[in-house]
């Protein structure tokens, strides 16, 4: 499994940051996590086949995980016609609007037999025979409205990818995943806009990820905290701060 950030700004774009995407490469498919940055842009340019995208899961409904998507889905409807995905979203609610937006902007209808949106309920596991894909709610959105971290792992090797989303300020809602501490994973993608690594450290001491990646930095002087922390050797995983095009294998 190889995972590329296409995106790792917070809410805000930078000037050499897109706002929050991973692309997960698992046997021939693409996948995504989160559609903050300009996704199909990037992945034409970096000369990615988009019959290969079979998967797109959107943890939360904020601009910074989604502007990227109207276009993705659009394009794919009318132009993109030998595609075909699954759009997997936090919440009916943003499903539909989405749909209304797409035919607002320019009358294109979106093709659900091949860009196939569904809503995700906390119940729901995605699996296609080359990924399984678990939701985990998190807090970070009002009451009302759904957030999901994702537990992703490729079938043919048994590697585990846990992407965090966003979670509630401070963590305040205690909604850190238990997971992290009761099973061992490959890979964590942990977001550091909305929490700080002091409210992480209870949670770092006993989580059984290999290699934690901080993604979703804000502000960017966290990022000098996040290399005094890898200095100190404290935990037995790896801690890495990718930068936007950044390739991992797991």
């Amino acid at each position: 499994m190889k995972i590329t950030f296409l995106g790792t700004s917070h809410g805000v774009p930078a000037a050499d940051r897109y706002c929050t995407s991973i692309m997960v490469e698992a046997g021939d498919n693409v996948y995504l996590l989160d559609a903050g940055a300009p996704v199909i842009n990037l992945l034409l340019q970096m000369g990615i086949d988009l019959k290969r995208l079979k998967a797109v899961f959107i943890s939360h409904a904020h601009m910074d995980h989604v502007a990227g998507l109207p276009d993705l889905a659009c394009l794919m409807s009318w132009y993109f016609t030998d595609t075909s995905a699954d759009f997997l979203l936090s919440d009916g609610e943003y499903l539909d609007m989405l749909k209304k937006y797409i035919v607002a902007a320019d009358g294109t209808v979106v093709d659900e037999n091949r860009v196939r949106m569904t809503a995700i309920e906390a119940t729901d596991v995605y699996d296609d025979g080359c990924i399984k894909v678990e939701f985990i709610p998190t807090k970070h959105m009002p009451a009302d409205k759904p957030s999901f971290a994702f537990l992703v792992t490729e079938k043919a090797s048994g590697k585990k990818l846990f992407f965090s989303g966003d979670l509630s300020n401070r963590l305040k809602k205690e909604d850190f995943p238990e997971i992290l501490s009761k099973e061992r994973t490959d890979a964590f993608i942990c977001e550091l806009a909305h929490i700080s690594l002091d409210d992480l450290a209870p949670h770092l001491e006993t989580c059984l990820a290999q290699t934690v990646y901080f993604n979703h930095v804000f502000p960017v002087e966290k990022y000098e905290d996040i290399a005094a922390l890898k200095a100190e050797k404290k935990y037995e995983f790896e801690i890495v701060a990718p930068d936007d095009g950044a390739v991992y294998e797991v």
